[in-house]
């Protein structure tokens, strides 16, 4: 990262939710081995997105108890209610759409960390 006023960069939006997933499971994949590389434990902040992943797959069990359901509902609420309140505050509409591609971005990210993480041995190793 620079810390520059001298310096110009222009973003380019993906222009799909698949694209901002897939940009995502990158990042996590680069996370989870920058985390392997340093035998570090990531900050608070950085694992609370981890938790997207297991709490979706927790949401599988509701039929056992409807409980299992309630984190990813929590979730949703959080990242769908930032959009709104993004929306409001700014009186525009369409940023309301900030909370579903908060969504796609924090199960992109959480994914790709744990496929990293927990995928074949080879793919995990220590990078020197």
């Amino acid at each position: 990262i620079w810390m520059s006023g001298k310096t110009q960069m222009i973003y380019y939006p993906r222009s799909s939710l698949a694209g901002l997933y897939f940009q995502y499971l990158g990042y996590g994949r680069g996370r989870a081995k920058n985390v392997l590389k340093h035998r570090m434990i990531p900050k608070v902040r950085q694992m609370v997105p981890l938790l997207v992943f297991p709490v979706v797959l927790l949401s599988a069990f509701f039929f056992v108890h409807w409980l299992a359901v309630m984190p990813i509902l929590v979730w949703a609420s959080v990242c769908l209610g930032y959009g709104v309140w993004m929306a409001i505050s700014q009186r525009n509409p369409d940023s309301a759409l900030a909370g579903i591609s908060a969504m796609v971005m924090h199960f992109g990210w959480s994914v790709g960390f744990w496929l990293q993480l927990l995928g074949p041995r080879s793919q995990r190793r220590r990078v020197a």
